[in-house]
């Protein structure tokens, strides 16, 4: 009883002494810069191109729920508008 009463208490002051720690602002500082500078970067007309050759889906003979028309469709095509579903199906 008197070992499980010290463990509990020495759980509750670890997790005082981490909830009452000072925050270190640095690490999301630099997170923050960082990410900046990936957002600032400009994607050529070769990279796009290159991206654009790489991201198509492999359609074969186990790819039978999505018709080829569908999947290679602008997503705008593809997907339904809201209003035309039925009342069931929009909710």
């Amino acid at each position: 009883m008197n070992q499980k009463l010290t463990l509990a208490a020495l759980l509750a002051a670890s997790l005082a002494f981490t909830a009452c720690a000072k925050k270190d602002d640095n690490a999301t500082a630099t997170t923050a810069d960082a990410s900046a500078a990936v957002a600032s970067e400009q994607i050529s007309a070769e990279q796009q191109a290159a991206i654009d050759a790489i991201d198509q889906p492999v359609l074969d003979e186990n790819n039978t729920d999505v018709p080829e028309e569908v999947a290679n469709a602008p997503a705008d095509a593809a997907t339904p508008d809201s209003a035309a579903a039925p009342a069931s199906e929009a909710q």
